[in-house]
């Protein structure tokens, strides 16, 4: 029986991650859990809520909370082989997120808080170290609308500036190119309904 890896938090494989938009949906999952990891200092238990400890009763426990740097970390997992060009750009992210857990374990370990500032500049990491993957994913018009709605989260991670950076690094031709084929991608696949929201997003930068 050849040998498959099991994903528990993502609903893609080594085998669905390189179809269709897979590549850009699975830059999409990571993003929303670094966003989510935002959140921490709001929980009751901060650490926790970034990583979880292994649940005690799997697989009958499912209202057990995962942390968000445990999903990063499988679905990091698969950015080789939706990405195989990119093999040294994943080394790096990799290598980010295994420095990321040692400090957390550390501090789960001797009971430590954690710092606000410490996570901010984890999370900083490990977006930055995803810039080289957005970039290679240009063309999918799900993964700019989603960084055009997720803009302030990004602000908040980096400098306000580095979105637009990532923009021109994107399309060196300007907004207006951005704009042109997120709206025509968007009609071609026949999403009339959600132009005027797309419109309405677009319209913030355009200005």
């Amino acid at each position: 029986m050849p040998y498959s890896d099991i994903y528990l938090y993502s609903p893609l494989s080594i085998k669905t991650v390189k179809e269709g938009h897979n590549r850009a949906l699975l830059l999409q999952f990571i993003l929303s859990e670094i966003f989510h990891a935002l959140d921490a200092e709001k929980k009751e238990d901060p650490l926790e809520f970034v990583f979880s400890s292994p649940a005690c009763f799997f697989p009958y426990d499912w209202s057990y909370e995962v942390g968000c740097l445990n999903k990063i970390g499988e679905h990091s997992k698969l950015l080789n082989h939706a990405f195989p060009k990119l093999h040294a750009s994943t080394e790096a992210f990799e290598n980010c997120l295994d420095d990321i857990l040692t400090k957390v374990l550390a501090r789960k370990k001797l009971h430590e808080p954690l710092p606000t500032e410490e996570l901010l500049k984890d999370l900083n990491a490990l977006y930055t170290h995803l810039e080289p993957f957005l970039i290679a994913c240009k063309d999918s018009e799900d993964l700019l609308l989603f960084l055009f709605k997720n803009s302030e989260e990004i602000g908040e991670l980096v400098n306000p500036e580095n979105f637009h950076m990532l923009l021109k690094k994107m399309f060196p031709e300007g907004l207006e190119a951005i704009s042109h084929l997120i709206r025509c991608e968007y009609q071609k696949r026949g999403f009339q309904s959600i132009m005027p929201e797309i419109d309405r997003i677009l319209s913030h930068y355009e200005e």
